[in-house]
């Protein structure tokens, strides 16, 4: 709770890429956005449920800066959210972006709104200073691997399941250059 709280302190003055249909959360999108997530939840077992541990809830409110939908006529067909952690090292402090959970809705899959999520929310993140962006993915989820390594992601580390068994993880790393001033 502490680092979220000093993770949102990082992002309140967050740069955006305008246009296009990828935008932020809303308190009106968080239904839809929870929509999908249930969706994908029923196709990929994962091991723990965040939306019903309030932190989908939470996410938005805090990381609203880093919570992206995409939405078309249909409404949300999308999300990505990250949490931004506050990282001390020799050199000062570093900004990391968790991607805390990302899904696409069924029909909509394949169109490139996957990749639209993550170009725009990785060009956001190095445009506002963080260093590198976090993820965990299954390691039987081949088409979100293929995608995260297609945009430069690499895996650094595996995990094993929860404690139930579930599906091993691979954690991935996407180390993002400073911008000129």
């Amino acid at each position: 709770m502490i680092c979220d709280y000093f993770g949102s302190r990082m992002i309140q003055n967050w740069d955006k890429i305008p246009g296009g249909y990828i935008t932020t959360i809303n308190s009106v999108a968080l239904d839809d956005v929870l929509r999908v997530y249930y969706d994908v939840l029923q196709i990929h077992h994962e091991f723990c449920d965040i939306a019903s541990d309030g932190s989908f809830d939470r996410y938005s409110r805090i990381f609203s800066q880093v919570f992206y939908v995409a939405k078309l006529d249909a409404g949300v067909v999308g999300y990505s959210v990250y949490c931004v952690k506050p990282m001390l090292t020799l050199c000062g402090i570093r900004k990391t972006a968790v991607l805390y959970s990302m899904a696409v809705d069924r029909e909509h899959r394949g169109q490139g709104i996957g990749e639209q999520l993550l170009i725009i929310s990785v060009r956001e993140m190095q445009l506002n200073g963080i260093n590198k962006i976090v993820l965990y993915v299954g390691k039987e989820n081949i088409p979100a691997q293929l995608l995260y390594t297609k945009l430069g992601f690499v895996v650094t580390g595996e995990l094993a399941g929860a404690s139930d068994g579930g599906e091993p993880y691979y954690r991935m790393v996407l180390r993002l250059p400073a911008i000129p001033a």
